[in-house]
Order: C-alpha cells, then structure tokens, then sequence
C-alpha cells in the first residue's frame, strides 16, 4: 500500500510502529497533507529498511515515534537508540530538507518504566544538532508507578481517542495547525 500511495514531496510524516499506526492523523490534522507510516509491531530495524518508502518522496516533515517493540523484544536502550539514530542520519542523508522530530517513546506497562526512561534518556541527548526532541513522555505517564496513563490506554500500550488527542495538542505547534 506504501508503494501504490507514495510520500509526496512536503508532506508531513507519522513513522512508527502500531501506536502511529492507530492515529486518524488526517482527521485530527485536517488541511494537512499527512501520511500515516506506522506498522503494527514495527522496531527500528524495520523501520530502517522501509526508510526509502518515506524519503524518497522528500516530505517536510516526519514524526518519528519508535522503539517500544524493540524494548519488548529485551533489545538494550543504547541499541535502540543507536538504530533512531541512523533512522535519523537516514532521512538527513536521503531528504535533507526535511524537519525530523523524535518523539519520546511513551509509556506502557510500569514494568518497562526504567527501560523507556533510559531510552527517552539516550535519544533526548543523542539527537542534539540532528532533529527536534519532542518529550511526550510526561503527557503519558502515571506518575503513581510509572505505566501509561488509564485514561489514555486500555491496554498498558496503545492509546484510545483521548490519547491521540493529547498527541495532537502536544505537537500541534510542530505539525502546523
């Protein structure tokens, strides 16, 4: 479907695994030309291979929300975090006038709390000089043990609608509109 529906050049990009996947970005961006790139169960291995599928087209602008599945497969931060760097180096090589935002890795069950920390760590100081660091991470977290917020997930991990609201009030600024 990527391939029949390609990037087209300024567009605005959401890559990522299921949790960008399930956002109606055009629909909670509406006016924006948008294009929903995330895969359900994606790491960034993935992501790294179907990287052409986005900068060939040379958008404007890509979110880039990685890494929770890698953290799941007991992938170690600094290695994720070494793969949305070279997701990074990818985009800046193959379409350098495209804006890249990470954005922190959200949370999810409170068991994952020291590994997202550490990772949201890594890449909040790795990707200085090379993309924007949007910190969602905040927005998310229950403060009580550390998991996702009840209210913006039913599942520990991915969000329902008020959480893909919150999403888009943090980055709407960056977005555009």
């Amino acid at each position: 479907q990527f391939e029949l529906l390609p990037v087209q050049a300024g567009d605005t990009v959401f890559l990522g695994d299921s949790i960008t996947e399930g956002g109606a970005w055009d629909e909670l961006f509406p006016g924006v030309a948008v294009r929903n790139r995330g895969i359900g169960g994606d790491v960034t291995a993935g992501v790294l291979k179907r990287l052409h599928q986005v900068t060939d087209g040379k958008p404007g602008k890509v979110f880039l929300l990685i890494g929770t599945n890698d953290l799941a497969q007991d992938i170690a931060p600094a290695d994720v975090a070494k793969n949305i760097n070279k997701i990074i180096d990818g985009i800046s090589s193959s379409s350098p006038g495209t804006q890249v935002y990470v954005q922190s890795v959200l949370p999810r069950a409170a068991d994952y709390r020291d590994a997202v920390e550490e990772l949201n760590g890594l890449l909040k100081s790795s990707i200085v000089g090379k993309a924007e660091w949007i910190d969602l991470y905040p927005l998310f977290v229950d403060s009580a043990d550390g998991s996702i917020r009840n209210d913006l997930s039913n599942d520990v991990l991915h969000l329902i609608g008020q959480g893909y609201l919150v999403w888009r009030d943090a980055i709407r600024e960056q977005v555009g509109k």
